[in-house]
């Protein structure tokens, strides 16, 4: 052990080290550590019975704070999309799953509140994170994460979703199984 120029006192602290390991004390330490954590799961195995949930009939709830499919919105009493196609959520989208392509509202025909509008918005599913980083970034509350966790699909394709879909209610999935079965 290297020998030091200075010996502790007021202005230097010695620091308690453990005990050196090997020996009988260190095997103790190590096994009783084993034993409380083997008492804490056996415990819980005698007191928890399994939950069996039949999945497309009975559906589990999700946390308070789950981040699962977008949706657009619209505003309640004219009808018109939050969205202004300003791309703050494209550019906040650590996956670059989001695509929008602004356009200029026509003084006859007004899609949004604001000057432009989002003519295509698009997220590309297979490549989301659900990070919620789009939600945070909109300045307009254009865009939302809601509770749906049902996003499967069987071709890459399906799972881009547009703007019309993003403004649509969510599909109902119907379960797999008649009852009875």
């Amino acid at each position: 052990m290297p020998e030091f120029p200075w010996t502790p006192g007021e202005d230097l602290l010695e620091v308690q080290r453990a005990p050196e390991a090997g020996g009988a004390a260190s095997t103790y330490r190590a096994f009783s550590a084993t034993l409380r954590g083997l008492r804490t799961t056996f415990a819980r195995l005698a007191t928890e019975k399994p939950q069996t949930y039949q999945y497309p009939e009975e559906k589990t709830p999700v946390y308070p704070r789950f981040r699962g499919r977008h949706k657009l919105h619209k505003f309640e009493d004219t009808g018109l999309e939050k969205c202004v196609g300003c791309s703050l959520c494209a550019a906040a989208c650590p996956a670059e799953c989001i695509r929008v392509v602004a356009a200029e509202n026509e003084p006859g025909h007004q899609v949004s509140a604001g000057e432009r509008y989002a003519a295509v918005y698009e997220i590309n599913m297979s490549r989301c994170i659900f990070c919620g980083y789009c939600e945070l970034a909109c300045p307009f509350d254009a865009i939302t994460m809601g509770n749906d966790y049902e996003l499967s699909d069987y071709e890459r394709g399906d799972l881009i979703f547009t703007k019309e879909m993003l403004l649509a209610d969510a599909i109902e999935k119907t379960p797999l199984r008649r009852e009875g079965e």
